[in-house]
Order: C-alpha cells, then structure tokens, then sequence
C-alpha cells in the first residue's frame, strides 16, 4: 500500500507476517536462490521489473500474506525486502496479470529444486527409532483448485487434487513430496528416499494391495489403519492382545498381517506387517500410531482450508505445482525456526 510517497503495510499484515518473511530470507537467502535459478536455468537474460528472484520469494510469500491479493503480496515483500528488486520497482506497482506472467515464466523447477535440497541437506539428529525402525508418516494431503479449464482438464475433469508427503515422525519434516500425484497411489514419493530400516506409518485410506506389495518388495515394515468395515479372517490370538489375520484389500487379493486394536481411538484396528509380537507388541504399535507428528498437518501455513481440503488460488496445474512446492519450503523455514536449528542453506 502507497500513502502519499511511503511504502506502508497492509492492515491485514501484522509482525508475525514480517518475522515469517525474514524467517524465508534466513533459510533460503539470496544467493542460494540465485544458485536454484542457474540450476534451473531461470536466471533472465535481460533486466526485469519482476526478476525470477524476486519471483521465488512472491511464490514464498504467498502462503505467508495468505489473505492478500497478488497486488498487496508483492507489495509487502518490497516494504520489508527491497534488494530482492531493481531500484524504482518499488515505484512502479506491477499489475496482478503481470505478476501471473512472471510466476509462469519461473515455473516449477524453482521451487522444486529449493524444496528438495532443503528436504536432502537439513542435518537430521539421531533418528528416533521404534525397536531399531525408523518411523516415516505417509500422507496424503486433498487439495482444492479453481474450476477453471485448464485445472479441470489437467486434474482429470476434478477441482481437486492429491499431494502425498512422507514425514520424518522425530521432528515432523517433510523429506519427500510427490505434487504431481494424479493416481489413487503414491508410490513416487519413495522416489531416491533411503528407507533403509524404516516403518511406514499410513495415512487414512483403504488397504491397499498394491501400495503394500510396492512397501514390502522394499523391504519396508508397515503399518495401517483399518476401515471398521475391514474385518479380518483370525488365524491365531498372540500374547499381546494381536492376532495373525488374513485382510482382504481393496482388489479382493487377501494379505497376511497382524491385527490389534488401538482402545479409543479412531480407527478402532491397526494392522502391521510384523507377524511377530515379540518385535513389536500391540500397545506400542498403537501409541506410536497415536504420537502423530508435529507439523504433520501444515496448520502453522495453510489457512486456505475447507475442512481437511487446502485451498489454493493457481488456476493452472503447472502453478498449482509451484504453489505447493513454495508450501513446502515454507513448512521446512519454520521448522527450522520451531526447533532453532541454524540455517541450513546459508553459507
């Protein structure tokens, strides 16, 4: 906003917004985006009113000033960062249409490269383990888009879309990310993940064969919830309370796993891939289901959201992607700022 020659904040935006920026700034500052755009092959040949840099952090920004128009985005982003634009842009207020042709010629790589290197080079601690498992959360994130033609042609005629993650369960961090899942599974966020001595713990969803069969040929251990409508065929009652049971999945094909009860808690049954108790009892299994991650539901960031849908304005599938890579880097700045771990992009 403009009030006479100054540069003022919108009323919407307040300290916490700021501080958020400057946390973006502090995880991925200048010069390493600047490294991304080369990667990427984004850098322009020529001086722009809206340079890819800039671009970056206006694709950041967007899950930060969440209730602003592109206008007033890009307006707070040159009040508290002005060095990220040419001298005079400031001066001259781009237009929303302008802003949307800069975001498409940034494109998605950007982001995706900023994204992965922040989920491949943050220095983990110790992993926590589950009896020498690694616990890893597989989620699966609805997202709603426009109805407008090109999303509903490129998200299969829907107004929505998939996002699966893979959470690391000790500090709540997404370390892998498929956006671009238009199928009823996520098999591509296993994509270049070491999941060596893992355990994948499930999302809400039917079982599914396929899915289990693409963990197991892993050699992943796994670990789901059941639909109340799943009942399995016992084969023997265990020392813990589990049971070895036959499930029948999603295509009619039968699998072998063990089965207890989670007391309270919805869903009512769990299943697990380790048929003996002895390496996994059924009380422990079910409190590690229940100790779900920190952050593994991006409240701190996604306020677009009806019900358990977020809520995205990109009206492209190509922007859509962009814009859900750019919630992702900014779930990885603040967890760098939640658990006070220095930045892990600054030189």
């Amino acid at each position: 906003m403009r009030s006479g020659d100054r540069m003022t904040h919108h009323p919407d935006t307040g300290l916490p917004q700021r501080v958020a920026l400057g946390v973006l700034l502090r995880s991925f500052p200048p010069a390493h985006v600047d490294l991304v755009l080369d990667a990427a092959d984004r850098r322009e040949q020529r001086q722009r009113l809206l340079p890819a840099r800039l671009m970056v952090y206006f694709t950041l920004g967007m899950w930060i000033f969440k209730a602003l128009s592109y206008e007033q985005i890009l307006g707070e982003i040159l009040s508290n960062a002005p060095g990220l634009a040419l001298p005079g842009a400031v001066d001259e207020p781009a237009s929303a249409a302008a802003i949307g042709r800069a975001r498409r010629r940034l494109g998605v790589e950007p982001l995706r490269l900023l994204f992965e290197q922040a989920a491949g080079t943050f220095p983990l601690p110790a992993p926590a383990s589950f009896r020498g498992l690694r616990p890893l959360w597989l989620r699966r994130v609805e997202v709603g888009v426009p109805a407008t033609p090109a999303n509903l042609a490129g998200f299969g005629g829907s107004a929505r879309t998939r996002m699966s993650v893979l959470i690391e369960d000790f500090t709540g961090r997404v370390i892998s990310a498929d956006v671009a899942d238009a199928s009823d599974l996520p098999e591509r966020v296993f994509s270049g993940v070491a999941l060596d001595d893992s355990m994948l713990i499930m999302d809400e969803r039917p079982l599914s064969a396929r899915l289990w069969t693409a963990v197991e040929r892993l050699g992943v251990e796994q670990l789901w919830p059941l639909e109340e409508r799943q009942k399995p065929a016992s084969a023997g009652r265990l020392p813990d309370g589990s049971t070895l049971a036959k499930l029948t999945a999603d295509d009619g094909s039968e699998l072998v796993a063990r089965v207890f009860a989670r007391p309270g808690g919805s869903p009512a049954r769990l299943a697990t891939s380790i048929l003996d108790h002895r390496l996994a009892p059924a009380a422990e299994l079910a409190a590690l289901y229940d100790a779900r991650p920190a952050g593994a539901d991006f409240d701190a960031i996604a306020a677009r959201r009806v019900g358990d849908v977020l809520e995205l304005r990109s009206k492209d599938p190509e922007m859509v992607r962009q814009e859900l890579y750019a919630m992702l880097c900014v779930h990885h700045a603040i967890g760098d700022l939640v658990n006070s771990v220095p930045p892990h992009l600054s030189q």
